[in-house]
């Protein structure tokens, strides 16, 4: 109920603040577990990859945001799990492919942090390693315009427009994590110059 509520509340401010717009929504898997692996560039793309589906989707979201008792049991309630994005957190991974196996969705941002500049930057293996132990689909989702919104400065959004373009499920397949992971950034540079056309 909880869930909900926040989605159609974040459902109708994205609409009316930022035009957001889904491009490719038909490439989500239907009826089963699956990983977006999405870009990063503000603090609004966990909010922006929510909205892709009405279904709960959780996150793999960087540990010191769980400081204060207050904001962690609202990120908490709403599927974010902490992780130490400093070293390789075991447990963190173990809980994703928890995750998974229950037939629910996950949300990485491969690249363990936002981008300062806009462009994509060097992608980490923990995807590659989830979608191949969990043998699940990996989703790559191409964010725009969400740093233009919210920089990574800035204490205020701006009304600026938000697009997410969804490519298609790379398959795990007897793939390695770094193949995995080189398959998803090539999909995502293609919805990236797709975004810029």
């Amino acid at each position: 109920m909880f869930y909900s509520l926040i989605w159609w509340i974040c459902y109708f401010l994205f609409k009316i603040l930022f035009r957001y717009r889904i491009y490719g929504k038909k490439n989500l898997p239907q009826d089963e577990s699956y990983i977006i692996a999405s870009n990063h560039l503000s603090f609004l793309d966990p909010i922006a990859l929510g909205l892709l589906t009405r279904k709960k989707i959780n996150f793999l979201a960087r540990e010191d945001l769980f400081n204060n008792r207050v904001f962690a049991l609202l990120i908490g309630n709403l599927g974010a799990i902490p992780l130490k994005r400093e070293k390789q957190d075991i447990r963190a991974l173990r809980q994703g492919i928890k995750i998974l196996q229950k037939n629910k969705i996950l949300v990485v941002f491969p690249e363990g942090r936002r981008s300062l500049n806009g462009e994509l930057g060097k992608p980490l293996a923990g995807v590659g390693f989830l979608a191949q132990m969990a043998k699940v689909k990996v989703v790559p989702v191409y964010l725009k315009g969400t740093n233009l919104a919210l920089p990574v400065d800035a204490y205020f959004v701006r009304f600026k427009k938000i697009s997410a373009f969804v490519g298609k499920p790379v398959e795990p397949d007897n793939h390695s994590p770094e193949a995995i992971v080189g398959l998803v950034w090539e999909s995502l540079k293609s919805l990236r110059d797709e975004a810029k056309a």
